[in-house]
């Protein structure tokens, strides 16, 4: 008997090994599934009041865990959704066909998971979460899950954006991959409170590493530059845009540099997410040792001491300050 259970734990120790190597995340697209029902049954009515009761009880209520957690980070309701629904008609029309394509990622989205266990080994797999948002995220995270807002993430050049904002047709005009962008939220789950959503202890110079070392993070994963277009202006403006966020950067003011949208003072939103990667390629550019400079910028705490280190031994400073 001692011999048989001996055999029976074996091979059930054996046989999680496997599992525990093999699992790939959860991929969920039910929310998208479940937008588009309530969305559908909105069109036959002109009832306010119908229309309302459809997206609460169709979508919201039946919300994922993801989508839990979206609609408090993004302050979602009945009424956000029907306003958008009804305020941009042919957005919705148009973008519908390319949500539907997120299935066809899936196992993309699990081999970019495997590629960042073997580039950093502490690496802890998030789910990931689509959903349809209410246009003003593309996407968040929480400690395991990743959440990305569809409408924002599947859009692209060919959408009809002519009822959307400036800046947004801008995004969508140059936008990344739905697998770039889980590669760039997939850095966030790795990181103790690496962007602006922190507890507020870090400045201007952490608050663009966390964002811009997510970019970063995405390159190496998806193997090529990211083309979004704070990437494409500071490209351009480098050098110009140092001088500036040298001014600024031991700071808490983020307006000029992060999460601004159509109200960005200069009409170029995000260019921290630049700044910041910038900095960490070249933290990560002059490391003789590549993984250990990669845990480390994944690993960094975001105090003003800790990212103040790090600009200096990422040599940045002296590509300009010479």
């Amino acid at each position: 008997m001692n011999k048989q259970f001996l055999i029976l734990a074996l091979s059930f120790t054996i046989n999680s090994c496997l599992f525990s190597q093999t699992k790939n995340s959860i991929v969920s697209t039910i929310d998208v599934t479940n937008f588009w029902v309530a969305y559908d049954s909105v069109q036959k009515t002109t009832d306010r009041t119908k229309q309302l009761k459809f997206i609460q009880e169709l979508y919201l209520d039946k919300a994922s865990e993801g989508l839990q957690d979206f609609m408090i980070a993004r302050e979602h309701s009945a009424k956000r959704h029907l306003d958008n629904i009804l305020k941009y008609p042919k957005f919705w029309i148009s973008i519908r066909p390319h949500t539907i394509e997120i299935e066809t990622h899936k196992k993309e989205i699990n081999k970019l998971m495997s590629r960042f266990k073997k580039l950093y080994p502490s690496f802890k797999q998030p789910d990931v979460y689509f959903m349809i948002g209410c246009l003003n995220s593309g996407g968040t995270t929480t400690k395991d899950k990743i959440l990305i807002g569809s409408e924002i993430a599947c859009a692209n050049k060919n959408v009809e954006a002519s009822e959307v904002s400036a800046w947004l047709r801008e995004v969508f005009a140059h936008r990344i991959t739905i697998v770039t962008m889980v590669a760039h939220e997939v850095g966030h789950t790795q990181q103790v409170n690496g962007d602006s959503e922190n507890d507020g202890k870090s400045n201007l110079l952490g608050y663009c590493i966390g964002e811009g070392s997510c970019d970063f993070i995405a390159e190496l994963l998806v193997k090529k530059p990211i083309k979004s277009p704070y990437m494409i202006y500071g490209s351009a403006h480098e050098k110009e845009l140092w001088k500036l966020f040298e001014v600024e950067m031991f700071g808490q003011e983020t307006e000029n540099w992060l999460y601004s949208g159509d109200e960005a003072p200069n009409g170029n939103a995000d260019l921290g997410y630049f700044m910041g990667y910038k900095i960490c390629k070249s933290y990560y550019e002059n490391a003789k040792d590549k993984k250990k400079a990669l845990k480390e910028i994944i690993e960094l705490e975001y105090t003003p001491e800790s990212v103040a280190n790090f600009l200096v031994q990422s040599k940045y400073p002296e590509k300009w300050n010479k």
